[in-house]
């Protein structure tokens, strides 16, 4: 009894340590966005001040960060609108038909979103440059591709396996086609698994920086890069950057938080029974 109650005790202080050491950046940067910049850097830290909004209001003023932060929006859709529609129909074929080479298919889509991002910068960049596509949303959104498609054919294939197969025998004893089949029982039944790769891909989309850093200039730059805009070359805007830094992670933060169901759900319904 007494060495349970010791093993319980030690387990919710790790917990706590370990939540407080993931938390305390964040807490220290929104006391930094909050402060004067004599404040921000006082020694010792000072913890009890008067709250500032300027550097909101700045950040928010800042068309640049505007601009970007709805950059980040638009292909995150459409990296997600694309990484589906490919994604769903590649991975109900990998489940349900035996495809020739499918294992070596798998090992090049893990293989493809293992790889580092920067790596497909260099090749891409002179396509782009020659086609149109450099400094654009939607070939971002193409680029993205090469990380959210994997994942999400991996994902929707495990979630996919999760269908009884006894269902689709149904459906084709009933005379359903393929596609009404995908569409009428594996997607509903997948909705939840759907809603957790939504999610995660979003998440990588909208911290992405090596892709959007080689392949943008001025009109397709995300938020990570309109963050970034406030290092000069000489001198760092603290409190505007740390402004702009929450006001970029406050609506994953709020996506994540409020949709933590749909990822445990989605992620448990493809774990192994």
């Amino acid at each position: 009894m007494i060495r349970s109650r010791r093993a319980t005790l030690l387990s919710y202080a790790v917990l706590i340590i370990a939540g407080f050491a993931s938390i305390f950046p964040i807490l220290w940067i929104i006391g930094i966005s909050l402060k004067t910049q004599t404040d921000a850097f006082a020694m010792p830290p000072k913890l009890i001040f008067t709250p500032i909004w300027d550097h909101y209001a700045k950040v928010w003023a800042d068309a640049t960060f505007i601009k970007g932060f709805l950059n980040s929006l638009f292909a995150a859709l459409l990296g997600n609108l694309m990484a589906f529609a490919i994604g769903i129909p590649a991975a109900f074929a990998l489940n349900q038909r035996r495809v020739p080479g499918r294992a070596t298919i798998l090992a090049w889509l893990l293989l493809s979103y293992m790889l580092p991002e920067f790596l497909f910068v260099i090749p891409i960049y002179g396509v782009f440059q020659a086609t149109g596509l450099y400094d654009s949303i939607f070939g971002l959104a193409l680029v993205y591709q090469t990380f959210t498609l994997p994942f999400t054919i991996w994902m929707m294939r495990a979630f996919f396996a999760d269908v009884p197969f006894a269902l689709y025998e149904a459906a084709r004893l009933e005379g359903a086609k393929s596609w009404q089949i995908l569409l009428r029982v594996y997607l509903p039944m997948a909705a939840p698994g759907i809603a957790a790769t939504v999610i995660l891909n979003t998440i990588r989309i909208w911290n992405e920086l090596a892709i959007a850093l080689g392949l943008t200039f001025d009109k397709a730059q995300t938020v990570t890069l309109a963050v970034a805009g406030y290092r000069g070359y000489a001198s760092i805007d603290w409190g505007a950057l740390s402004a702009a830094a929450i006001t970029s992670i406050f609506p994953m933060l709020i996506f994540a938080v409020l949709a933590q169901r749909q990822i445990v759900g989605g992620l448990s319904l493809g774990a192994v029974k």
